[in-house]
């Protein structure tokens, strides 16, 4: 594995763990966060199916630069890391982009209800939120557009070392 290689799946890593420390900040701060207490019948069991597959992503987009960076990822097939990778670049870089085009749509008077059609106290909860609202909002949005990145480049650059290279006597780089 090269050091590039390396590199963008450890900065892929740095990604998830800031990612996951600002959602800790999110909560802590008391923004208001996606809840299925006011869903009833299918729209709970729709809403609760979609908490389980957001926390199998985050698992999966944990482990997944890490096993791009290190040996033991070898034994998980290429094609099966590359898929996984490219899916967290499409997923991630979609959502942050849409959440940037949503936020220029509103700040601009183009569409005052965004591109979903919410209204602001819909998507926030007041119909007049906090600068640091606006803030997180838009900050979470660039976020998502970086970790779409940096699973693109990890993606890219991958690069494992061939099984038998320590064989043909090449030193790991």
């Amino acid at each position: 594995m090269n050091l590039s290689s390396r590199t963008t799946a450890y900065a892929a890593f740095a990604w998830v763990l800031t990612f996951l420390a600002w959602h800790v900040v999110w909560v802590a701060t008391g923004l208001r966060t996606p809840s299925d207490v006011h869903h009833s019948g299918t729209a709970r069991v729709l809403a609760d199916l979609f908490t389980v597959a957001l926390f199998v992503m985050t698992v999966v987009g944990t482990v997944l630069p890490l096993a791009l960076a290190q040996e033991w990822g070898r034994r998980i097939p290429r094609p099966l890391l590359l898929f996984a990778a490219w899916t967290g670049c499409v997923l991630l870089g979609a959502r942050g982009l849409a959440g940037v085009l949503d936020d220029i749509v509103r700040v601009t008077g183009l569409l005052p209800d965004g591109l979903t059609g919410l209204t602001t106290e819909e998507l926030v909860g007041t119909a007049h939120p906090s600068a640091w609202a606006v803030f997180a909002s838009g900050w979470t949005d660039a976020l998502f557009v970086a970790g779409g990145l940096a699973f693109g480049l990890a993606a890219v650059t991958y690069r494992p070392r061939s099984r038998d290279s320590h064989r043909r006597g090449y030193l790991p780089t």
